[in-house]
């Protein structure tokens, strides 16, 4: 069946809020510091239409099976260059190696351009081989490192 990514309206944008509760809990498994019991019950509503922001949501038929949410950065005067920022990727598990995350990638990419964006950012668990063998496709490559420790 065929997936159809389509701009987020506001029903969308409550889905996309209980599918990033779903990639908060998926992110335990990589990440200690993370509350796999948070729910996330209002957000992508508030600015889901906001020009900065990109919220795409992947369909099939009537089903929402995955989302891309990403925002151009506001960098000040530090950065020469646009930069946009790819927040958050899920699709659900039941419909993952089909595709839908490359769809999502490659739309938020156009949106990115569209924006007159030469940069796209993002953060990743390191030890998340399926989400870096797609970011690395798309020619993500590191340049910066986020490193914490815990405190004893």
């Amino acid at each position: 069946m065929a997936i159809k990514i389509v701009k987020a309206d506001r029903k969308t944008a409550l889905v996309a809020n209980e599918l990033l509760t779903k990639l908060i809990k998926d992110e335990k498994k990589y990440d200690d510091n993370i509350n796999e019991y948070c729910v996330v019950k209002s957000l992508y509503e508030k600015f889901y239409n906001e020009q900065s922001v990109c919220l795409l949501i992947a369909k099939q038929e009537n089903t929402v099976v995955g989302y891309v949410y990403g925002y151009v950065q506001d960098n000040g005067d530090t950065k020469k260059d646009v930069v946009c920022v790819l927040d958050a990727l899920y699709v659900l598990e039941e419909h993952r190696k089909k595709g839908i995350g490359s769809q999502l990638v490659f739309e938020f990419k156009k949106w990115a351009k569209l924006k007159n964006a030469k940069y796209m950012e993002l953060k990743v668990c390191d030890q998340n081989k399926n989400a870096l063998k797609l970011y690395n496709f798309f020619g993500f490559k590191v340049n910066k490192l986020i490193m914490s420790c815990t405190l004893d």
